[in-house]
């Protein structure tokens, strides 16, 4: 693997991080302001068909999005390839290998000496930290959320309406809370890492996904109810 294909990896997982995030949370989130606002949920029962159906493709999104990200085969691009490579090539982590990234192929900036002091290169064992990371959420998703993927939403196998809902029982929102959050830092980390030099860090950063997703979801669900009493 070159490092133009690791960093294509990269780009990659992280798309599918993100739309897992986006799917999930915007999903909790039209839930909740339904539940919390009764002019929101009776917007939403106007129009029943169009929402389930939304509603349905955020969760089938998520679902699938999640199993990229897990997925072990040879010719994917999921985290474990990414954390693979990572281990494999802390090259790419080096002080010569940032420097020449920085300089942009062009001549090699004036400041670029004393910015170099400074950066982080990895051992190692500071790469399989990182790996060895992603195990407990490797376990949740093999014990619970894999089976959703595959026999609900990627092969619809499941056709029993209680073997469906048993499955879905075993999901806590916290657990997915934990896996997000865990690929939204670790990807972060890594572009610190590659990018600037930065020791990697995990469980440290805190983001604005959730409150964000919350306050788009929202506003997008009021302009459509305040257009539906308009044409009432």
């Amino acid at each position: 693997m070159t490092e133009i294909e690791f960093w294509k990896d990269y780009e990659l997982t992280r798309a599918e991080v993100n739309t897992a995030i986006e799917c999930f949370y915007t999903y909790i989130e039209i839930h909740n302001y339904a539940a919390e606002d009764k002019k929101i949920f009776r917007s939403l029962n106007e129009d029943a068909t169009f929402w389930n159906i939304q509603l349905y493709s955020l969760q089938a999104s998520f679902f699938i999005a999640l199993g990229r990200i897990f997925d072990n085969g040879p010719d994917t691009h999921s985290i474990h390839k990414l954390l693979a490579a990572t281990v494999a090539h802390p090259e790419y982590f080096s002080k010569d290998s940032l420097a020449i990234r920085k300089s942009e192929g062009k001549q090699r900036p004036a400041w670029l000496d004393d910015y170099l002091v400074d950066i982080f290169e990895p051992q190692a064992s500071d790469l399989r930290a990182l790996k060895k990371a992603l195990s407990p959420h490797r376990a949740k998703f093999k014990s619970v959320y894999g089976d959703i993927r595959d026999y609900v939403f990627a092969h619809k196998i499941l056709k029993d309406k209680d073997k469906v809902s048993e499955l879905f029982g075993k999901t806590q929102i916290k657990d997915i809370d934990e896996m997000l959050y865990f690929f939204y830092d670790l990807i972060e980390v890594l572009f610190q890492l590659f990018q600037n030099g930065r020791k990697p860090e995990l469980g440290i950063g805190k983001y604005d996904y959730k409150e964000r997703i919350k306050n788009t979801t929202r506003s997008a669900m009021l302009k459509f109810s305040i257009a539906n009493s308009e044409k009432a």
